[in-house]
């Protein structure tokens, strides 16, 4: 069983990494508000934490897509994951 109870199946998993990616976001935006009044060499290292975020924010969306349509025959849309 999962921790807290239950089975975890792939559209709990989904779920997760949807969650997951919501909190990238908010982090994204809370940094790129903090970088408009950083100065300089600061508001280049918290750009550089934006891209890296994205990325991972990206990555977070696309693991919980492939995760919710595993069964799914028909889709095929990312072949970086197929599976």
């Amino acid at each position: 069983p999962a921790v807290g109870g239950g089975k975890m199946t792939l559209l709990r998993m989904a779920a997760s990494y949807r969650h997951s990616a919501d909190l990238i976001r908010l982090r994204i935006v809370a940094l790129k508000d903090e970088a408009k009044t950083a100065p300089h060499q600061e508001r280049a290292k918290l750009e550089q934490r934006v891209r890296e975020l994205n990325v991972l924010y990206r990555e977070t969306k696309s693991t919980a897509r492939m995760l919710e349509h595993y069964y799914d025959r028909r889709y095929h849309a990312d072949d970086r994951r197929a599976i």
